[in-house]
């Protein structure tokens, strides 16, 4: 049987050098606490942008703009198999979010260690990011 696919979306948000990071709640059920970036699974016909506006409105509780594709990957997890694009957006408004700040690449490291696909296809973006 064909594992299940999860098609997900991450989004780097940029405040000069620094990024616009997300943590994960401690009842996360795969990386609790980590430092991460925002990130959506697409739903039925959605589009990627549709995903990033949607990671502004119910996540962020701002207005995301797609901007351009970073990177991409493919991680097997233990029930399912993820495939995530890594997109720059601009940010309209103040992240409503429990606990974010803005950030250097360096926060991403403990998450890409701990098996976080958005922190490594971050971490590996680091010549693309500017």
């Amino acid at each position: 049987m064909a594992p299940t696919v999860k098609r997900s979306v991450a989004v780097m948000i940029f405040r000069g050098d620094r990024i616009l990071s997300t943590r994960r709640s401690e009842l996360d059920d795969e990386f609790p606490g980590i430092w991460g970036l925002p990130a959506g699974t697409r739903r039925g016909v959605e589009t990627v942008h549709d995903v990033i506006k949607r990671i502004g409105i119910e996540k962020l509780g701002v207005t995301l703009v797609p901007i351009r594709k970073i990177n991409s990957g493919v991680q097997e997890r233990a029930n399912y198999r993820l495939e995530m694009e890594l997109w720059e957006a601009s940010m309209e408004g103040e992240p409503v979010y429990p606990e974010w700040q803005w950030a250097d690449l360096t926060i991403f490291r403990s998450g890409s260690a701990a098996g976080s696909l958005c922190c490594e296809l971050a971490i590996k973006s680091e010549s693309r990011v500017r």
